[in-house]
């Protein structure tokens, strides 16, 4: 074929694989399903829009993108972590498994290998800021690594809604205990039954919802000391929010 173009086909087939699927190509550039198909398999020249786009999604460097001249990836070997870090002052903005090294689609053919760009980094957001990332004080205490082949397969989650917070109560107490790390579903937000992360007025808390008849929510904590109480979904003020989901716990033994 007159105009294949092998070197920019191989390095679009390695987005494919960080991408997971030219479908998932096609549709973060925001293009048809056979253009990005062509861009794959035919090695043709995306617009230079697109080619911006592509190494935007795919997190890879634009030069390295165009020409496969420089890393791969934007950092070097005496500053890797340079950007990732400067990315902590918006939690949820940089829990997308900012990748470190190669993509994770093959994990399971190398099980006994470790490769950074295997996880993703969750936030660890202070109690008071675990939903709202605009206000300017809002920075992560820390970072969790966490297999985004596990939070995606096992879990079944999306990393990049996701994020942690330190249990600092003892409403739950049995089944949440004092320090306990809780990995919250920033997707689930509409609530129901299950453990789910609540802000009432400026305490955050952890609590089991059930989901009853005409929308309404009913509240409940492990310690019995604190009293369960109904919430109209239809009606809710500005002193109840629903945070997330909880999909995860960990704890300090």
């Amino acid at each position: 074929m007159e105009n294949f173009n092998v070197g920019f086909a191989s390095r679009m087939l390695e987005v494919v694989t960080i991408l997971k699927s030219v479908s998932e190509l096609a549709r973060k550039v925001e293009v048809a399903y056979p253009t990005a198909s062509k861009w794959v398999k035919e090695g043709a020249e995306p617009s230079t829009t697109n080619l911006i786009k592509i190494a935007d999604v795919a997190q890879v460097n634009l030069l390295w993108l165009a020409t496969g001249k420089g890393p791969k990836f934007n950092y070097d070997s005496t500053n890797n972590y340079k950007d990732f870090y400067t990315k902590l002052s918006d939690p949820l903005s940089m829990n997308t498994g900012t990748d470190l090294g190669e993509s994770s689609s093959d994990y399971a053919d190398r099980p006994n290998e470790i490769c950074a760009g295997d996880y993703t980094f969750i936030p660890v957001c202070p109690l008071q800021n675990t939903n709202n990332t605009n206000t300017p004080d809002n920075k992560a205490l820390c970072t969790i690594a966490f297999n985004r082949n596990w939070l995606e397969n096992y879990l079944n989650v999306d990393p990049q809604k996701l994020s942690t917070f330190i249990v600092k109560d003892d409403s739950m107490a049995g089944v949440f205990n004092d320090g306990d790390h809780v990995l919250i579903n920033h997707g689930k937000k509409e609530g129901g039954d299950g453990l789910y992360v609540l802000r009432i007025g400026k305490n955050i808390l952890v609590k089991r919802t059930q989901l009853k008849p005409n929308n309404q929510l009913l509240v409940t904590s492990a310690n019995k000391e604190y009293e369960a109480f109904i919430v109209d979904l239809a009606h809710v003020d500005e002193n109840f929010e629903i945070i997330g989901k909880v999909e995860w716990f960990g704890r300090k033994i």
